[in-house]
C-alpha cells in the first residue's frame, strides 16, 4: 500500500494518537512489547462454561465505596442480578458518555444473561470484578491484585473470564491482568477496542472490535448487536488454542455503510469534556512507568 493510500474499511484502526497530538497536546504514551502469553486449556466448552466478567470502567453501586480516579488496586464485586439502572461509573474519562448512555457498552451484564438464557454459555458467574484500569502500579497488579481477583472467580467455580477493558490505559493494565490470571490458571478472553495497544500487551485470547473506545459492549441501545458482539466474541476466544497469538477482528461496522465519523466523535468527547481533559493531563505523571523495554524481567518476575 502506498503512503499515501486510504485502508480498506474492513482493515482500517482508530490511532488514539490523535487525540494526543489534537487535543492534549503531549506526547503519545509508550506501550509496553510483550512475547505471546501461554495459555491455560480450557476446560469446559462454552455452552457448559461459567463466565466470569472483569470490567475497567469503575463500574460500582451507590452503596459501594467510590474507587479512585487513578492507581486504584482495590475492585467491586458486582452481583449479576442487580438493577443495572442502579450501577455508576467511577472512571473520569470523557469516552464514559457511551456507559452513561448505556451500562451495557462497559459493563455488558445484560447482554450476558441474555446469552446464558439462549445457552450460548452455561452460566453468568454470581458477581462480576470491577476496576478503574488508569492503573499504572504494574507489578501489584500482577502479582497481588490478579491473584485476588483468580481467588473470586475460582469460588465463583468460573471456567473463563470475559475481560473489558475501557480506556487506553486500562488496555494496558488489563492486559498486564489477563496475562497474570491465565498464568495462574484462569483462562480469559479480552474484547478490546484499541488495535495497537492490544497487539503490544497480547492478553490471551484477545479479540478486536473496531467501534469507538469506550464501547467494547457494542453500540449503545442496540441489544440486539450487542448479543451479537459478545456471542462472537467468546467463541472466537475459546477457539484459540496453540502457541501463535493472533488478534482476530470482529466482524461489525458501528456504521453500516462503513462511514468512520465516529473516530472524530471519540477525539471531540476529549475536546468538549474540559475537566476531565484537564484530569487526564494532570494524572499523567501518575501513569509513567518502567515497563517498556523491561517486559522480559517484569514477565519473570510478576508471572505474566
Amino acid at each position: 500500500m502506498s503512503p499515501h493510500a486510504q485502508p480498506d474499511v474492513d482493515e482500517a484502526v482508530f490511532d488514539f494518537d490523535r487525540v494526543y497530538s489534537e487535543v492534549l497536546h503531549i506526547p503519545p504514551m509508550d506501550i509496553p512489547v510483550f512475547e505471546p502469553p501461554r495459555l491455560t486449556p480450557l476446560t469446559a466448552t462454552l455452552d457448559k462454561a461459567t463466565v466470569g466478567l472483569l470490567v475497567t470502567s469503575g463500574a460500582y453501586y451507590p452503596d459501594q465505596p467510590r474507587m479512585r480516579t487513578t492507581n486504584d488496586l482495590s475492585y467491586r464485586l458486582l452481583p449479576r442480578d442487580r438493577d443495572l439502572t442502579e450501577v455508576l461509573f467511577a472512571h473520569l474519562t470523557p469516552i464514559r458518555a457511551f456507559a452513561l448512555a448505556d451500562p451495557n457498552v462497559a459493563y455488558p451484564r445484560d447482554t450476558l444473561l441474555d446469552l446464558e438464557r439462549e445457552g450460548t454459555i452455561g452460566r453468568f458467574a454470581d458477581h462480576a470484578v470491577s476496576m478503574v484500569g488508569s492503573i499504572s502500579r504494574y507489578e501489584e497488579l500482577a502479582t497481588d491484585t490478579a491473584q485476588r481477583i483468580v481467588d473470586e472467580f475460582t469460588a465463583m467455580r468460573a471456567d473463563l473470564v470475559l475481560v473489558v477493558p475501557f480506556c487506553p490505559k486500562c488496555h494496558i493494565a488489563a492486559g498486564v491482568l489477563a496475562r497474570a490470571m491465565e498464568n495462574r490458571g484462569l483462562p480469559t478472553t479480552t474484547l478490546a477496542t484499541l488495535h495497537r495497544h492490544t497487539g503490544a500487551l497480547k492478553p490471551p485470547r484477545a479479540i478486536f472490535l473496531d467501534f469507538p473506545l469506550g464501547c467494547p459492549g457494542g453500540r449503545p441501545n442496540h441489544p440486539d448487536q450487542q448479543r451479537d458482539i459478545v456471542r462472537a466474541a467468546l467463541r472466537a476466544g475459546v477457539a484459540t488454542s496453540g502457541p501463535d497469538w493472533t488478534l482476530p477482528r470482529l466482524p461489525f461496522r458501528w456504521d453500516p455503510t462503513g462511514d468512520r465519523g465516529w473516530e472524530d466523535l471519540v477525539v471531540d468527547l476529549y475536546r468538549i469534556d474540559n475537566t476531565i481533559r484537564g484530569t487526564v493531563v494532570a494524572n499523567r505523571s501518575t501513569h509513567e512507568h518502567d515497563l517498556v523495554g523491561n517486559e522480559r524481567e517484569f514477565t519473570i518476575r510478576c508471572a505474566c
